[in-house]
């Protein structure tokens, strides 16, 4: 699906609503791609 292997970051992305509303939010992308937790996963699992 295109998604597997890339690379996380973070993103500023601005929304605008058709009222001229406009909200800016920060988002984080692939966070399934991380390895912040696989030290955690190997020490729950006994490996």
């Amino acid at each position: 699906y295109g998604h597997m292997g890339r690379t996380p970051e973070t993103v500023t992305k601005t929304f605008s609503a058709p009222g001229g509303n406009e909200k800016t939010v920060t988002v984080e992308l692939f966070t399934w791609e991380k390895l912040d937790f696989v030290d955690q996963v190997k020490t729950a699992f006994g490996l």
